[in-house]
This record gives structure tokens, C-alpha cells and sequence, in this order.
């Protein structure tokens, strides 16, 4: 059979990230589990459905909203979840202080512990799972501190995680946009034959959105640069600006307090660029 893809959308609170199961003739594999407690049992609910037995995890990269809810999709069953080293490594360091950070605001919905991956794959390795095969191209730091592109079979499909964003506003926290750039330059080539891209927030789509998420990143990076200027932290009524800047750009897109939340880590990042030309 052609693998099917199923989608779960998480709503607002849970940031409208995308957790996919792939159906394949003789099992599921997931790649990625959403943020909050309740978007991860409806998405076991949405495997269970399915009637067949989970074959592995995949997993895009390291931030809590494509892992955090791993443990409720595997309710105890014993299934590979599979990163790349880099991608493993920063969860793990992470994970407390994302906790730490978070479950505040979230409460009882940020879970008490998490799942790390448990088995490494390398750069274009590919792993095979009954009738489905993918294969991992590692994008490095972009959005996070490293991309994961997991490519379905014979490539025309591709799970892309936050390598770009579809009709959402970005997370620029993490303060890679120069390397974000670099990433999405070889992407484009790539992935030029992907048929269909599903991303970490939005609808599935096509290659062309790496050039929307080009095109994002040099506008934040300019609407920062005339914000800041040459400093590397911006107050919290100038990072609103840059909001609000960047909202005019993308009208109507959610997530937009991504924006304001991930400002100055741009604004320090250009500061060290300008220090260092």
C-alpha cells in the first residue's frame, strides 16, 4: 500500500504544531509528538484508532513542542525513538530547563518528565520500518539547534519540522537566523523534488515555502537591525515594535508573540555579527 499520512493539529494553547502518523501496510510510524499533555492523548487516541502497531518515533528537532508528549503516545510500549546525535543531546540537556521555564504557565498540561530519543541515526542514513523507509538529512542549527528533514521513501514526501514555518509567524528565540538562512540555501537545493513538504506549523505545502521563510527571516533581521541599531538587547516596548512591524508583513498569521518573545536574541546576534565584520 502507498503510505498515508495523518495529521494532528494542535490548537492555539498548544502553539498549532503538526504531529504525524504514517501508515504503512504493516505498522505506524510518528514523527513528532505535540506540546501539552491533552494534544498528546488525543494523539494516541488518533494512532489507536488506527489499529496497528507502532513501529518507531521520529523525531525533527529539539524544542518541547515536537517531543514533549512522547511518553503519552508509547504508554509504555517499548518503540525506538530515533534523533539525530545533535538533536538527542540538546533535548536532554534542555529538557529540565525547558520545564523549569514553562510548566508555570502551561501547568498540569506540561508533563512531570519526558522520552528522549533512544537510538542515534547519522546524516542521509536511512532506517527502515516494514514497508516504510526514511531517510534523515541533518539541516544543522536553523530554527533550533538542529533540523531534521526525514524523507519518505523515495523523497517525494519530506517531514520538514521548523525548518520553515507555513503561514505562522516564526520562533526566533534561539537565535540562529544568519545560520537559519544558510540552512533554507541548501534546502532549496535539496529538496527541490519534494512533491510535498509537511511542516511543523501549517498546512503541508511545497518547496516554495523555503523561500517564504527566507524572505521572513531578512525581514525580521532588517526590522531588528532599525529597531536596535548596533545593541544587542532590546526593551520590551521595542520588541513589541518589532511585533507589530513584522504582524503588518504577515497580516492575520497566529503566533505572532513569537515575534516579540524572540527579538532580542536576534537583536544579540546581529550585534555580534557587526562585531566580528
Amino acid at each position: 500500500m502507498t503510505p498515508t499520512v495523518h495529521t494532528y493539529r494542535s490548537g492555539e494553547p498548544g502553539l498549532f504544531v503538526n504531529s504525524y502518523l504514517v501508515e504503512g501496510e504493516e505498522g505506524v510510524v510518528a514523527v513528532d509528538a505535540p506540546l501539552l499533555i491533552s494534544d498528546g492523548r488525543a494523539y494516541r487516541a488518533r494512532y489507536e484508532a488506527l489499529h496497528k502497531p507502532l513501529l518507531a518515533v521520529l523525531v525533527t528537532h529539539p524544542h518541547p513542542d515536537h517531543y514533549n508528549t512522547i511518553t503519552e503516545l508509547l504508554s509504555g510500549q517499548d518503540v525506538p525513538v530515533i534523533a539525530l546525535p545533535r538533536v538527542a543531546s540538546e533535548i536532554r540537556e534542555k529538557d529540565d530547563a525547558k520545564r523549569a521555564q514553562w510548566s508555570p504557565m502551561f501547568g498540569h498540561e506540561w508533563p512531570s518528565s519526558a522520552t528522549f530519543p533512544n537510538r542515534d541515526v547519522d546524516d542521509e542514513q536511512s532506517v527502515e520500518f516494514g514497508d516504510l523507509c526514511f531517510t534523515a538529512w541533518d539541516f544543522g542549527p536553523a530554527e533550533s539547534e538542529c533540523e531534521t528533514v526525514w524523507l519518505l521513501g523515495d523523497g517525494q514526501v519530506a517531514f520538514a519540522g521548523d525548518l520553515a514555518f507555513n503561514g505562522t509567524h516564526a520562533y526566533l528565540a534561539d537565535g540562529h537566523s544568519d545560520a537559519w538562512l544558510r540552512a533554507l540555501d541548501r534546502a532549496e537545493d535539496a529538496l527541490g523534488t519534494v512533491r510535498k513538504l509537511y511542516v511543523g506549523h501549517g498546512e503541508p505545502t511545497t518547496p516554495a515555502v523555503l523561500a517564504d521563510q527566507r524572505r521572513y527571516l531578512l525581514m525580521v533581521r532588517e526590522v531588528v537591525s532599525r529597531v536596535a541599531g548596533d545593541r544587542p538587547q532590546l526593551t520590551e516596548d521595542e520588541a513589541a515594535e518589532v511585533a507589530r512591524l513584522m504582524e503588518r508583513y504577515l497580516p492575520d498569521a497566529p503566533l505572532g508573540w513569537l515575534v516579540q518573545a524572540g527579538a532580542s536574541a536576534v537583536a544579540a546576534e546581529l550585534s555580534q555579527e557587526g562585531a566580528t565584520a
